[in-house]
């Protein structure tokens, strides 16, 4: 029973649920809830002497009202928490946002840390001067692209640069980002200003294929002499990267292994050096949290402690206090990560508990690590890394109980005493997979609503992978210790290898079946009903370790059980059927920003073809992934290039971080300039183990032809894709096929398709038009709208209304301006069509 007669407990607990609400709600209605809230508290106070004195039962209503005055008075600390909070630190940051909006200014700020890559470089700072006037300290969280060749051994060295600040919620990025920013101390965002003069060090726009490369404005880095704890800190986790790195096995290019890079981030959380591939392979296999340091890694390091100190029989009280500074120690060598402060002041309770002789309660003992944490910064309980770690947590105390009951009942079996091993073995087995199951069930809503995924393998997966990253823990931790014994070293590294080997390997082929990882939505639903039931389903089984404080009313039981079984027989049908519905049918959905189209083909529910119409850009990979799983596709089957660009290997590299490719299709190299493309992308295919596979004009995707077309038109090289899709009418007699016909065209230079391509737009029943490849200096505009379905989702367009009133006819621009056949991007990004087995076509917009 987790929360029976434990009042610190339901304060904790409806302290946390307060600040969450509010935190959601970001303060909203703050001043009223804090005034109703104090009105509440004084009407109970009233009420307990008045009711007290005229009713007879008065230690009921005493009990009554106490827990009603204790709840209040939770909802009211939780309330003036957040007033103080908001007054204390994020409206003195937020201010500088109204007084240097949309301003550039110069910035000195502390690096706090940093990380590079070939073509950006990104900084923690904290900021303590703007425009040479000090300030009070605040977090910013900076991007500058380019490479400038910094990393994390910048610690507390200065920055000193040009910003403009911006709002977070004002910045392009999804409310949990929001959320996480905030609950890292970013109350505001910047962007790096990238300036037009020599003397700052940038250009202005490049030619039209590179026009969104600029270098970045001058910067400058001091070196500082003095050093904070983080520094040291840092040093200590480079010491064990490079002891990681160093021994264990290397491959014959004497490069860093990414079983070495597996250890090195499992033991510190640290995944900076994992492939892409790898951590893919992990949040298939739903094992992506043993890289992030919480209580598993506590509980396995603490536990090997305590037998290293309890055979040298060491005193116990003495090993506990050993425990806590060892556990305090790595919290801060992990660098204080939510989900390790969680786990470590759990820990800490647990054996401080025993110090003072009192029994610990897991289920206190974690809210009150909550409740820490809350205070500590009241954006921290949306944090998602928190919020699995909580109900993680929770669920695995919840079921306490239910494992020790089972493993007690297999310890008493006397029939069997001769097989106590396998029976020890069994209840090994059994307690491992009611943790498992317990924390899945306790995440579900948490991880279906951030991520709009789920990995249904995650329970076989742990139960296998559970022994071996405990093996590797311990291994991590005895090279740690021993690494100043360079003759100890190879007998723990090879093992460690072998095992981390066996884990990649695992985690490979069980995240590769079919359905371990699936998305919760689909295109003509939001999801929002699975994420109700899921709510549903968790508070049905958190109610069934309630039920004996509620076994007066014989109805509760059934009722409880009931609900968790209907809403769980739900949820699976909120699965299976999408799948079902859409078996017989082909769906498109096409996405534009600016500068970037691409195609996306769901040849099944669960994968797609992606075609790609980019300069091998970035920024439209994480929107391209966002409708994928929106419309219930979770992998990527094959990349098809319409044309070569140097980016593309970076592009293809970040689509990778997603999700695993089998194939990229490229058409066959013309020049130099294409053959050194291809190159580039073949090494990478042999190191990320996809095909690359070249195709002249066309290729066919079971019954989907793609056809690329390209034309030289004044000065420059244009494109359209044609997409041809056989539907078969099975019900007719005649089994006959009919056609249905999608087109690519780029917005301007009708005079060029019209002359060097056979494009009759009357011949196609969908036209996508988009800016790739359009020369913004002599716009000429297509006049005429043709085909069902016409989608103009380019942010360009949206941004020169004027010049297209000069250059479209009215008829268009009125279609364009009402939304009737062409869909302003501002209003959504991206168009799903469903072209059914009968030739049917069904238009989604999302």
């Amino acid at each position: 029973m987790i929360f029976a007669e434990r009042r610190l407990a339901v304060i904790l607990s409806v302290f946390m649920l307060s600040v969450f609400l509010l935190c959601v709600l970001e303060y909203k209605f703050i001043t009223a809830a804090a005034i109703v809230s104090g009105l509440l508290t004084v009407a109970f106070i009233v009420l307990r002497v008045i009711l007290a004195k005229i009713y007879k039962y008065k230690n009921k209503i005493k009990t009554l009202c106490g827990f009603a005055l204790m709840f209040v008075s939770a909802v009211t600390a939780a309330i003036l928490f957040c007033i103080l909070h908001y007054n204390l630190s994020e409206k003195p940051v937020l201010d500088y946002l109204d007084k240097y909006k949309d301003t550039p200014v110069y910035i000195k700020a502390e690096i706090k840390n940093a990380s590079s890559l070939t073509f950006m470089s990104s900084f923690d700072l904290k900021v303590f001067e703007v425009d040479g006037e000090k300030t009070k300290k605040f977090n910013l969280s900076l991007v500058i692209f380019g490479e400038i060749g910094v990393d994390s051994d910048e610690i507390d060295n200065i920055l000193e640069t040009w910003v403009i600040f911006k709002n977070l919620e004002d910045d392009i990025i999804s409310n949990s980002s929001v959320a996480y920013y905030k609950s890292g101390g970013y109350y505001i965002a910047a962007d790096h200003f990238a300036g037009n003069s020599a003397e700052s060090g940038g250009i202005g726009a490049a030619d039209d294929e590179d026009e969104n490369e600029a270098n970045p404005l001058s910067y400058k880095i001091t070196t500082v002499k003095s050093h904070s704890l983080t520094y040291y800190l840092h040093s200590m986790r480079s010491y064990a990267k490079d002891i990681f790195f160093g021994n264990i096995k290397r491959d014959y290019h004497d490069t860093k292994t990414q079983e070495a890079a597996t250890v090195y981030g499992i033991f510190t959380g640290n995944k900076n050096d994992i492939n892409p591939t790898v951590k893919a392979d992990f949040k298939k296999s739903g094992i992506s949290h043993v890289l992030a340091v919480s209580g598993l890694h506590l509980s396995i390091l603490c536990g090997i402690i305590f037998l290293f100190l309890n055979s040298f029989k060491v005193h116990k009280k003495i090993s506990c206090i050993m425990i806590i500074s060892c556990c305090l120690s790595f919290m801060a060598f992990t660098g204080f990560s939510l989900s390790v402060m969680r786990s470590g002041i759990m820990t800490v309770l647990f054996y401080a508990a025993f110090l003072i002789g009192r029994k610990s309660d897991s289920a206190t003992s974690l809210l009150a690590a909550g409740t820490f944490i809350t205070l500590l910064n009241p954006h921290n309980i949306l944090n998602i890394g928190f919020q699995l770690s909580f109900a993680a947590t929770l669920g695995i105390v919840s079921t306490a109980n239910l494992n020790n009951r089972i493993l007690s009942k297999l310890n008493n079996i006397k029939r069997f005493k001769r097989f106590k091993f396998l029976l020890k073995l069994l209840g090994i087995i059994l307690s491992s997979f009611i943790v498992t199951i317990s924390a899945t069930v306790f995440t579900l809503p948490f991880i279906s609503y951030s991520f709009k995924t789920l990995s249904l393998i995650s329970p076989v997966t742990n139960l296998v992978t559970s022994p071996l990253i405990t093996a590797i823990l311990f291994l991590a931790l005895c090279i740690m210790i021993f690494s100043f014994i360079p003759v100890i070293l190879p007998v723990l590294s090879i093992p460690a290898y072998l095992i981390t080997k066996l884990l990649l390997a695992v985690t490979n082929h069980l995240g590769s079946v079919k359905y371990a990882y699936i998305s919760v939505e689909s295109t003509n639903a939001n999801g929002a009903g699975f994420y109700i039931f899921a709510v549903i389903f968790l508070i049905s089984i958190i109610l069934c370790f309630l039920i004996p404080p509620m076994s007066a009313k014989k109805f509760v039981k059934p009722v409880v059980y009931s609900t968790a079984i209907l809403a769980f027989v739900i949820l699976c049908a909120a699965l299976i059927y999408p799948r079902m519905i859409f078996k017989d049918s082909v769906r498109f959905a096409y996405y534009s920003d600016d500068k970037n189209q691409n195609m996306i083909l769901f040849q099944d529910y669960d994968s797609v073809d992606i075609i790609d119409i980019t300069y091998g850009a970035q920024a439209h990979i994480k929107p391209t992934f966002d409708i994928m799983i929106e419309n219930g596709a979770a992998h990527i089957n094959s990349i098809i290039l319409t044309h070569y660009h140097k980016r593309h290997a970076q592009m293809i590299r970040k689509y990778i971080s997603y999700s695993e490719i089998k194939k990229v299709y490229i058409p066959a190299p013309a020049d130099d300039y294409d053959i050194e493309v291809f190159n580039s992308l073949y090494y990478l295919s042999v190191s990320e183990n996809f095909e690359l596979i070249k195709y002249n004009d066309s290729l066919k995707l079971n019954n989907v032809l793609i056809t690329v077309n390209t034309f030289d038109y004044n000065k420059m090289r244009h494109m359209t894709v044609d997409i041809d899709i056989d539907c078969r009418l099975e019900f007719r007699s005649s089994n006959e096929n009919v056609r249905r016909k999608l087109l690519y065209l780029g917005i301007g230079y009708r005079e060029g398709y019209a002359e060097h391509t056979d494009i009759n737009e009357k011949d196609y029943d969908i036209i996508f038009y988009g800016s790739h490849k359009h020369n913004r200096r002599d716009d000429d505009y297509v006049a005429s709208l043709s085909g069902s379905y016409a989608g103009v989702l380019s942010y360009y367009f949206d941004a020169n209304k004027n010049k297209a009133a000069q250059k479209l006819d009215a008829s268009a621009l009125e279609a364009y301006l009402s939304g009737s056949r062409l869909f302003k991007s501002d209003d959504y990004h991206s168009i799903v069509l469903e072209i059914k087995k009968d030739g049917g076509i069904k238009c989604y917009l999302r």
